[in-house]
């Protein structure tokens, strides 16, 4: 394993996790003593300009200015231009995250409990979406863009938090990359197309189904990963949204309906805003009482 990174106001402890971009440790403030999450842009990504000033100037100050409870707070931020390292130090989420709470400890998540707990999700995209910082050119908004079961933190009171906003993108700055999760990918994202707002409504379809059924919608067993993400993205791209009745039968209709309506391969036939995705789900929570 690599060298735990040395700091001046924090000991750093351990790795937690690891992506393609970036690594996350679990530290200490010297100076408070309080648990913080550090994320490091791993060396080989720093000499690319684009990612550098993307984890320097948009998450870093979307994580400042994004206050929102279920976003992690910034703690602080680190350049050290001699060793050739930047951090982004953030509150520590005590919990686990959702991919963990549904494949390793409750499976399937009945709609009494997914559907209150996705509107908080539903709220928290949504606040993303209407966000302005006009200083920072964010004046219509900002995709999430990686939306999944295991950058959604459950803590122990029951509340949630968004994490990971590596790959945000302003709306409207039409700079698809292709990065993102596969299995949660629409078409316009995989393929470089016209992202927006319906983006990430997708991937929060895919999530939804994902809490109902515990599982995914479009899944592959192809062990090479150039492999699995080309048959997913054929599955999602072409096949139709699997019937969620059959690995839970009690799931209705209606609630079918709305999952197929999130998870349309036309952006323009899905919910085009995260407030009209919550308003279907809370008409379809009254009409079931």
């Amino acid at each position: 394993m690599n060298d735990l990174p040395r700091l001046d106001n924090y000991d750093v402890v351990r790795l937690v996790a690891e992506g393609g971009t970036a690594r996350v440790y679990w530290g200490i403030d010297k100076r408070s003593g309080y648990a913080v999450a550090i994320k490091e842009l791993k060396l080989r990504h720093m000499s690319n300009a684009a990612v550098r000033d993307k984890f320097r100037n948009m998450e870093t100050q979307l994580m400042l200015y994004a206050q929102h409870p279920n976003i992690p707070r910034l703690v602080d931020f680190i350049d050290l231009p001699m060793q050739n390292q930047m951090f982004l130090v953030m509150e520590f989420i005590e919990g686990r995250s959702l991919e963990h709470y549904i494949y390793r400890e409750m499976g399937l998540i009945p709609e009494q409990r997914a559907l209150p707990m996705f509107l908080e999700l539903l709220d928290t995209v949504a606040f993303l979406h209407n966000l302005r910082i006009p200083h920072m050119g964010i004046n219509d908004g900002v995709l999430h863009l990686d939306i999944k079961s295991n950058n959604v933190m459950l803590m122990p009171n029951g509340k949630i938090k968004l994490i990971d906003l590596g790959i945000a993108s302003r709306i409207g700055a039409d700079d698809s990359t292709g990065f993102g999760t596969p299995a949660y990918m629409p078409p316009e994202q995989s393929n470089g197309g016209r992202i927006g707002k319906y983006t990430d409504i997708f991937a929060l379809g895919v999530m939804l189904f994902e809490m109902l059924t515990g599982r995914l919608p479009f899944t592959s067993d192809r062990p090479n990963p150039r492999d699995y993400r080309h048959e997913i993205r054929n599955k999602i791209q072409y096949e139709p949204t699997p019937l969620m009745k059959k690995f839970y039968p009690p799931i209705t209709d209606n609630l079918q309906h709305i999952v197929d309506l999130a998870l349309a391969k036309d952006p323009a036939q899905r919910f085009q805003r995260c407030e009209d995705f919550a308003d279907s789900i809370k008409t379809y929570m009254r009409e079931r009482r």
